[in-house]
């Protein structure tokens, strides 16, 4: 077991996410910072979808009832097991009292805490992700606090060796690139350019279900309310006001405001990880046409 013996304000148990319910209205939900996440469970030899710890927002501290091989990675989070500094994305054994922790988030959103046999809570609608505002899944459905006990899973994929370190992916300025969105016609030259010119800086007023863009406004031809249709991960919304949303992993799986443009997947984990305050240019790829291409589903089951 794992014990919170100090909860950070925003703490879950997460994923891969869980897909085939979107018609239901259920979320994805899972890792926001899926290659993060990915690498960690292969570095313990992990099931990919092996559950972790996805903690946020300021430190806190974990304590061991049993030796356990854990690694780190994500946001750049300073961290020690009993005052020893851990490394990122490296194996690092611990023994039964043994505490962890995590001083504070330096740069980025969330550190991802990985166990070797995963965090072995129930699996509610195929994933052991958390979603909070449905009460459903990870621990008792909610976020983390202190006195909480976490059990680890008991599978794996093989014996851990030792291996080479590989390099933590600093969260970094670099541009986002995206793709049309499916109402993209509905922006004009103008919009667009000041969509693409702008420097926009994640606001405070963000979290799993969308990040809230500030810095500028766009206007777009027509009503700002369209018929619902469904929508995904990283779609860029524009609703009356101007201001783009992003939608999150825990994000509506349907939207009427017009998308301009969506993230492509290979930015969504970096962009995930930008924490409010963060600065953020957007890149309009040209070499992608459509709106399958850009990430929208053609049905809600298609993930």
């Amino acid at each position: 077991m794992i014990t919170v013996t100090t909860a950070p304000p925003f703490a879950t148990i997460q994923d891969l996410g869980r897909t085939g319910f979107r018609d239901l209205g259920v979320p994805i939900s899972g890792i926001a910072d899926r290659e993060s996440g990915v690498a960690l469970n292969s570095l313990l030899d992990n099931d990919p979808s092996a559950a972790m710890i996805e903690w946020a927002v300021a430190g806190g501290t974990l304590q061991f009832d049993s030796a356990v091989t854990l690694a780190i990675g994500g946001a750049d989070a300073p961290c020690t097991v009993n005052g020893h500094a851990m490394q990122p994305m490296t194996p690092f054994e611990v023994s039964a009292g043994d505490e962890l922790r995590v001083n504070r988030i330096v740069r980025g959103r969330f550190l991802l805490i990985a166990i070797r046999g995963g965090i072995n809570v129930p699996v509610v609608l195929g994933s052991r992700s958390t979603l909070v505002s449905a009460a459903i899944g990870g621990f008792e459905g909610r976020r983390l606090r202190s006195g909480d006990c976490l059990p680890v899973g008991g599978l794996a994929l093989a014996p851990v060796e030792r291996r080479v370190a590989l390099p933590q992916r600093i969260v970094a300025d670099d541009a986002i690139h995206v793709v049309r969105g499916p109402q993209a016609i509905l922006f004009d030259d103008r919009a667009w350019a000041t969509f693409l010119d702008t420097e926009f800086t994640v606001s405070h007023a963000s979290d799993r279900t969308g990040y809230r863009l500030e810095g500028a406004t766009m206007a777009h031809r027509g009503s700002p309310s369209l018929p619902s249709e469904p929508t995904c991960v990283g779609a860029i919304q524009v609703p009356d006001g101007g201001a783009p949303i992003v939608i999150m992993h825990d994000g509506p799986t349907v939207g009427g405001y017009p998308k301009i443009a969506v993230i492509r997947s290979s930015c969504l984990s970096r962009f995930a990880q930008l924490a409010p305050g963060d600065k953020l240019r957007l890149v309009l790829d040209q070499a992608t046409h459509g709106t399958r291409a850009a990430g929208f589903p053609l049905s809600p089951r298609d993930e």
